[in-house]
């Protein structure tokens, strides 16, 4: 039988997603969440694509269901806040997103001058690193490489490219390398360190080395090229949470025995958007980008399953807590962090 929506929940839910979609470029200021820990070691995350948590099982995820889960904490009521790519890498990282953005725009058309995790971090002076597997040069705002040959890299998932602020010299974007900014080249870089990048299949050779070292920033932003995230799909799996799943397991015990980690580290795996329009609230299906996986490890996370709710909103909130940020742009102001999931 058909479920019958009134107009009334209709017409909530599209008043929800448009203010979502107008934002607000300005940021409000409050003391960082006590209930979160300070961030004193590394912390990294590491983003997947495309995929509803209810997607994910023990047969296509072995690495993730069968030996992450136990040892870390375990979000059930986890969102994205739209569709597609583009919009929730923004929200994550700014709390707002534009229309150009759910359409997956070119960074050219749809970069703005926000307020952002990445300008947050340098104000406070803790040093991050964007790591882009397959990524043919740093800071680099066109697609390139190609799923056939395991290296396709896409701009859409480099949220750190979006912002005036962060990409462009003075502050202003720039596709031209002779007008990015120093700080992009330097911190927004391709995760196999080669130069020219993106020639090899699935490196990720250049993180590995600084992870080992206890050379890694103190936020790591990690993406893998879009055959490792899930986004293609790419031989031998065929079939994207299998290739993600298969990337997990080659990161993570090289994050877990870094120096970074051990010392009071967190590494959070999420997705950035589902295949569904769920979201939290009373009108789920209007209201988000879907159920996604949510899993924090490290010696701060209180191993478990957790049913509150949260979304990309509250992770950047998180965030900026941990790392003792008072300003929360946009959504971020109004999120609870997530608080619920530590020692």
């Amino acid at each position: 039988m058909a479920t019958r929506v009134s107009l009334a929940t209709v017409l909530a839910g599209l008043v929800a997603a448009f203010s979502v979609l107008v934002g607000m470029s300005s940021a409000s200021a409050a003391d960082p969440d006590a209930s979160v820990p300070h961030f004193d070691g590394n912390v990294f995350v590491i983003i997947g694509e495309n995929t509803e948590l209810g997607q994910i099982n023990k047969s296509n995820a072995p690495f993730l269901i069968g030996q992450l889960q136990g040892d870390s904490a375990w979000l059930t009521n986890y969102f994205a806040v739209t569709h597609f790519s583009e919009a929730n890498y923004a929200a994550m990282t700014a709390g707002q997103f534009t229309k150009c953005m759910q359409f997956d725009g070119s960074i050219a058309s749809c970069h703005q001058n926000w307020t952002n995790i990445f300008s947050q971090l340098d104000g406070a002076g803790i040093t991050w690193k964007s790591w882009l597997e397959s990524m043919p040069q740093p800071c680099y705002v066109a697609s390139a490489g190609s799923a056939k040959d395991f290296n396709h890299y896409g701009p859409k998932h480099n949220p750190a490219v979006f912002y005036d602020n962060v990409e462009g010299a003075g502050g202003v974007w720039s596709a031209d390398p002779a007008g990015q900014s120093t700080e992009c080249k330097q911190n927004d870089i391709p995760a196999d360190g080669t130069l020219p990048g993106g020639t090899k299949p699935n490196d990720m050779g250049a993180f590995n080395t600084a992870a080992s070292a206890g050379n890694a920033a103190q936020f790591n932003f990690i993406v893998p090229n879009e055959c490792e995230d899930g986004h293609d799909n790419c031989k031998p799996q065929g079939n994207g949470v299998a290739q993600f799943d298969a990337f997990l397991a080659k990161e993570v015990p090289i994050i877990e025995n870094s120096p970074g980690f051990r010392q009071n580290g967190l590494l959070i795996i999420t997705f950035d958007e589902g295949t569904s329009n769920r979201g939290p609230g009373s009108s789920k299906q209007f209201s988000g980008g879907g159920n996604v996986a949510f899993a924090a490890l490290g010696p701060l996370v209180q191993p478990g399953i957790y049913g509150n709710t949260y979304n990309h909103y509250s992770f950047l909130r998180t965030l900026e807590d941990g790392f003792g940020i008072s300003e929360h742009p946009a959504g971020a102001s109004t999120a609870a962090p997530i608080n619920t999931i530590w020692k």
